[in-house]
């Protein structure tokens, strides 16, 4: 049996090793410690005080953050993201605004007993980069995969979201646009005022010529392009929501000759201002509700936001084709709305491309905390041409209305008494939800007459719209008649039931006597009108029978 045996060069054996040739390692900075995805803002405050003594990265994918920090305060719009050091508690601005229901990742690290202080850190500031944002999620899915995926992976995936953020950091401190990033912003606040390129250029401390070359370069126009387009864009979107006149139009786009603006109007929408609205329009919705909405409605969005929740709720619908997306994915991807060619883009408001969204079409961003589920209805129906079907499915949910409280009455003999809506998520707790915000607290609260549990009133959380509620804390916003979706894992669920045994929740009333009610997570999501009207009669059903 021959058997290999190595051949060893006695002249490399004999070589000498130049020792100056060695390459040292650098030493590891950072160290990965926990990952949490966020779905709302209590979450976020609740995470930052936990992750005190932590480093912690935050990026926000959609939605609307405010912060304040001891150096001020920040927005954090989609795409976005800020590190706070180890000991600097970030607040978020808990004020009911036009804010979005924001989502994000929030990543704990910790130091090295070799860290070096001089990065990241210093005073918090947002930083943009869709590199940075992508790296995240891959390393969310890493994580989430837990056995199945190679332990290194996520540690890897750290280092190459550090190695973004470092050369993120590097090239902001070497590129400085900001100047030409508070030209735009002017340009947007001020659009209906008289603006001139030397004007803007002499504010920006740069020369009428830089200023063009830069303009052009950055939004592939030239300054009076930039701002033709931005008027008509909101002319048209004057258009879409009200019926103002052609002389109410010029004053507020900043045109002093109307027949100036009808041709400008003309150039550049083909239609004259009169009948534009009779025009049909391709719709991109970049929200779930507005979708659904519009499908409801019987407008087929050319492009629109698609969730799971929806399937229950299509219907007749369900076979309609239209280039489908996550909200996440057209937040992070306007490529996708620019090819779609549209002519109207609607979502939430604020968003965070709002300015780069308008350049593409006309872009309707309604306040997600001020206007009720009906009331966006209606400006749905008048942008798509659809208002009488708006009414009509208002109609038919009113009549619905008006029926169930006539049979509550008899059935409860006039009295209400208080409810409550509870998303349980586990062992984290549960979310409730106040007014406003969807999962059919407006349907209990506004359409039936039901009151708050006490606790809500007492915190102010109606008017941020929800809380998220520990385990140990159910019990306190307890209500005569509680609808509770449970987790759809027979694991989970097994979990939850052990750990609510061992809480306060046996005691409740509403336990004890049997009406706590339990409802798809899916159906009571939305508040489109057909997930409205299905929410409406499930609550019917689960008090009368």
């Amino acid at each position: 049996m021959n058997i290999f045996k190595p051949t060893y060069h006695q002249k490399s054996l004999s070589r000498p090793i130049s020792l100056q040739k060695i390459q040292s390692v650098p030493v590891a900075l950072f160290k990965l410690c926990h990952l949490v995805q966020l779905h709302d803002r209590e979450v976020f405050s609740r995470i930052d005080e936990m992750w005190n003594t932590l480093h912690v990265l935050y990026i926000v994918t959609a939605g609307q953050a405010r912060i304040i920090s001891a150096e001020g305060k920040l927005t954090l719009n989609a795409g976005s993201a800020v590190v706070r050091q180890a000991g600097n508690l970030l607040q978020h601005e808990n004020k009911r605004g036009s804010l979005s229901p924001i989502q994000g990742i929030a990543i704990a690290f910790d130091s090295t007993e070799n860290e070096q202080l001089s990065w990241p850190f210093g005073l918090p500031a947002p930083i943009v980069s869709r590199n940075l944002t992508d790296k995240a999620v891959e390393l969310v899915q890493a994580c989430s995969k837990g056995h199945d995926s190679s332990p290194f992976r996520p540690h890897m995936l750290f280092y190459e979201l550090l190695d973004i953020l470092q050369d993120h950091v590097a090239y902001s401190a070497h590129e400085d646009h900001s100047w030409l990033d508070n030209v735009l912003r002017h340009i947007h606040q001020m659009y209906t005022h008289p603006l001139t390129r030397e004007q803007l250029a002499r504010d920006a401390n740069v020369s009428p010529e830089h200023f063009s070359r830069e303009f052009k370069k950055h939004t592939g126009l030239t300054f009076v392009e930039y701002v033709t387009r931005l008027r008509i864009r909101m002319a048209q979107e004057h258009l879409l929501i009200a019926n103002p006149t052609l002389q109410e139009i010029a004053q507020l786009t900043g045109y002093r000759d109307t027949f100036y603006l009808s041709r400008k109007f003309k150039q550049m929408v083909g239609s004259a201002p009169t009948h534009y609205r009779k025009m049909p329009k391709k719709v991109v919705s970049l929200t779930y509700n507005y979708t659904a909405s519009l499908l409801a409605l019987g407008h087929i969005p050319h492009m629109g936001a698609v969730a799971s929740w929806m399937e229950d709720t299509r219907g007749e619908h369900k076979r309609d084709h239209f280039e489908q997306h996550s909200e996440y994915e057209l937040v992070k991807h306007p490529e996708l709305i620019e090819n779609a060619h549209p002519d109207v883009i609607i979502g939430y408001a604020p968003h965070p491309g709002s300015d780069e969204l308008r350049v593409i079409a006309p872009t309707i961003l309604m306040p997600f905390e001020e206007l009720d589920w009906q009331e966006q209805l209606l400006h749905l129906g008048r942008i798509t041409g659809l208002e009488s079907n708006a009414r009509a499915l208002l109609n038919r949910y009113h009549q619905l209305e008006q029926e169930a409280n006539h049979v509550l009455d008899q059935w409860m003999e006039g009295t209400r008494g208080s409810a409550v809506c509870m998303f349980m998520i586990g062992e984290d707790g549960a979310y409730i939800y106040g007014h406003g915000w969807g999962r059919a607290s407006h349907v209990l609260y506004q359409s039936l007459g039901f009151t708050p549990p006490s606790q809500m009133v007492q915190d102010g959380q109606l008017l941020t719209g929800y809380v998220h509620v520990p385990l140990s804390e159910i019990h306190l916003y307890a209500a005569d008649h509680m609808f509770v979706a449970y987790p759809e894992e027979p694991s989970e669920r097994e979990r939850l039931d052990n750990l609510l045994n061992q809480e306060s929740w046996s005691t409740l009333p509403a336990v004890r006597e049997g009406r706590v009610y339990e409802i798809d997570a899916d159906t009571f999501y939305g508040f489109d009108p057909l997930s409205v009207m299905e929410q409406l009669q499930r609550i019917m059903h689960h008090l009368t029978s």
